[in-house]
């Protein structure tokens, strides 16, 4: 019995072999049209092609491969739609109705989330009919969980995108301190906040956020999903306004 990497390996071939085969018709075609060429002419053109061309190979592996993983990362897209876009407890700037949704997954101690915030907030100030929707997503250690945590709790509050804010835009790592003075400088009560932090309500959010993002095979932070498209990385304020204007032309 043959293995799936046998399988794999030989649809992979399979393709190839098409791909060369048409090739081998174009070469056949640019010849006189008295020569026939036999099959064996036609593998001694294809095999002297592709030994002097060996890049055509690895083009159409990476070809194939870049299609495969496009529509894996669609169909989990499609799949994921409401949570992406409808969750009623993640938190929210904007409006839904009518405008471009986009999504963040970040991470409190993460450099390049801290260096994308401003592209961020020019969005929101600048960008009409948008939704931007925050996505915790706690992958460098316990303090960025314990930053999500009173992030949300900050939301229940209603002052969530401040102290998000302010927690991306503080040059220190987290610490309960840091956590605390935010808090105590946006006017937020800290026992409820803590109360809130520690709630079943937040874990399962935050659960549930790293169950999407492995969905979506996001691995990494900042991470964008715009509209029907991941942008991975700290993407610049240009990339977003283009990516966004894109999206409400089609």
């Amino acid at each position: 019995m043959k293995n799936s990497f046998t399988n794999k390996g030989e649809n992979m071939n399979f393709k190839l072999a098409i791909g060369a085969l048409a090739l081998a018709v174009g070469l056949g075609a640019a010849a006189p049209a008295q020569a026939e060429l036999s099959r064996g002419d036609v593998e001694n053109i294809i095999n002297e092609y592709l030994l002097n061309n060996p890049e055509v190979i690895l083009k159409s592996v990476n070809d194939f491969q870049t299609k495969g993983v496009a529509e894996a990362q669609q169909k989990a897209l499609d799949e994921n739609s409401r949570q992406l876009f409808e969750d009623d407890m993640s938190p929210t700037f904007g409006k839904a109705e009518g405008s471009v949704r986009i999504v963040e997954f970040f991470d409190y101690n993460c450099g390049y989330c801290k260096r994308v915030a401003d592209a961020v907030s020019q969005v929101m100030e600048k960008q009409e009919n948008i939704q931007f929707i925050f996505k915790e997503y706690p992958i460098l250690g316990p303090t960025s969980e314990t930053a999500a945590r009173w992030a949300l709790a900050a939301e229940k509050q209603g002052k969530y995108v401040k102290y998000h804010e302010a927690l991306l835009g503080a040059s220190e790592r987290v610490s309960e301190d840091l956590l605390v003075s935010i808090a105590e400088d946006l006017d937020l009560d800290v026992d409820q906040m803590r109360k809130d932090a520690d709630s079943e309500a937040v874990t399962k959010q935050i659960n549930d956020n790293r169950a999407l993002a492995q969905s979506l095979n996001i691995n990494g932070t900042p991470a964008f999903v715009i509209e029907d498209e991941i942008f991975p990385g700290a993407i610049p304020y240009e990339t977003m306004v283009e990516a966004i204007e894109s999206k409400r032309e089609g």
